[in-house]
């Protein structure tokens, strides 16, 4: 009998809290009606890609950055549709539209991204994509201990009718931008959350500099986090010293997968090394942008990277996922790609401490503690709440834990945040 009075007590409490929670959610579905349907159409259209995915090998040990390039097969001007640099032969994935296309793979002794004719070189046959959604795996792109005349002939072939020296490049990465530029305005970063492929290719993104490349300067990589743009980081990078540091910005689609984003601003780090040669980064990351920075961490090989990641600080960061996300992949007529890492129990987010930290890299974690917000449980900032912040293995990797009694945002424009901050990178901590 008081079995049967808890149960009814129990569905009486599910059957109440839907009451107060439905109104809420058609409230906050119905005003994104229209982005949902940008979104669907989004994903739409990603459903039309297709992805190219193996390993590059080399049949003896290099110490070079490996330079992977996939080119358009187009016998009268081939052009670098996409490319990535490697630490060392590793796995590689792309993501392309239908059309026909070759892999080159080859290590670049003097890191100037052009192939010379003492660096060994290896290719894929042709692949050739007919229709979306296939799904080319376990290619590899075996670089040989001597060269073949015939493919270096071929090789010599497609400079002269190409562009194989990145020139022609989507990426923007190493571009001098500042805060003004049109297309941080928040329609483009609502474009980057509601319609991350249509952001690919309409909008300039990667990692950009406010500056001339100086190698006596550190640089800081800031990362925003979901529905962010480097404009947030405003206030902290007005007060960084710039005797000392230079700002680098990156900017992504926010809505896109977290492993995918964290993935592509690694390779982009390692190209930006193999250009400019530089000893460390450090980085600061807000909100989801920490965990994309945590992910980041586990790609990082501190033997074959050739930088080192100095310091890392965290800013509101739910380490511990959003409750938020839960709600979205339940009751959300299409799914923004970025909910299914940040939502609580993820793969992504149970996996994102499966690394330590390197040796040399030291993690300061700063969370905000003021503010309500209905969709986080718990005590909160306004967006994430303090519990996801203060996750227990964050804090174990942690120099200094500090709070602010401020919203998920005005953190960011604290000055006693920023003192703090700009001791940490000083090395003052």
């Amino acid at each position: 009998m008081k079995d049967d009075t808890l149960k009814q007590k129990i569905r009486f409490h599910f059957r109440f809290h839907d009451l107060l929670v439905w109104p809420l959610i058609m409230i906050i579905f119905c005003s994104a009606g229209c982005s949902f349907k940008k979104l669907k159409k989004d994903l739409h259209e990603r459903q039309k890609m297709a992805e190219i995915s193996g390993v590059v090998a080399s049949e003896s040990a290099t110490h070079a950055p490996i330079m992977l390039l996939l080119l358009t097969s187009d016998p009268m001007q081939p052009r670098v549709v996409l490319y990535r640099v490697q630490a060392k032969p590793d796995k590689f994935n792309f993501i392309v539209t239908p059309g026909t296309y070759q892999l080159f793979a080859y290590e670049d002794l003097n890191r100037d991204q052009k192939h010379q004719n003492n660096e060994r070189i290896g290719r894929s046959e042709q692949i050739k994509v007919t229709s979306p959604g296939a799904k080319f795996s376990e290619l590899t792109i075996l670089i040989p201990d001597k060269a073949d005349p015939e493919l270096l002939r071929d090789v010599d072939e497609i400079k002269s009718k190409g562009k194989v020296d990145l020139v022609n490049s989507k990426r923007h990465t190493g571009k001098i931008i500042s805060l003004d530029e049109p297309f941080l305005d928040k329609k483009f970063v609502t474009m980057g959350l509601w319609q991350p492929l249509k952001f690919i290719n309409e909008v300039p993104f990667g990692i950009f500099f406010m500056e001339e490349f100086r190698s006596d300067k550190i640089p800081v990589l800031f990362i925003h986090g979901i529905n962010g743009s480097p404009r947030f980081f405003k206030e902290i990078i007005t007060n960084l010293d710039h005797d000392k540091f230079q700002a680098w910005l990156a900017y992504y689609p926010s809505g896109a997968r977290l492993d995918r984003v964290a993935e592509y601003l690694y390779n982009l780090l390692s190209g930006l090394h193999l250009r400019y040669d530089y000893k460390k980064v450090q980085i600061v990351a807000h909100s989801m942008g920490g965990l994309i920075t945590r992910a980041l961490i586990n790609l990082y090989d501190e033997e074959n990277c050739h930088f080192k990641i100095d310091r890392i600080v965290t800013i509101s960061t739910p380490f511990a996922g959003h409750g938020a996300a839960t709600m979205g992949l339940k009751y959300a007529p299409t799914v923004i790609p970025a909910w299914n890492d940040v939502v609580p129990g993820s793969v992504f987010i149970r996996t994102l401490f499966q690394k330590p930290l390197p040796e040399e890299t030291s993690l300061y974690l700063l969370f905000s503690f003021e503010g309500k917000s209905r969709f986080a449980n718990g005590n909160n900032d306004g967006v994430v709440s303090i519990a996801s912040e203060l996750r227990p293995e964050a804090q174990d990797e942690a120099v200094l834990v500090r709070g602010f009694a401020e919203n998920h945002t005005s953190i960011l424009k604290n000055d006693r945040a920023i003192n703090l901050l700009n001791q940490i990178l000083n090395h003052e901590y």
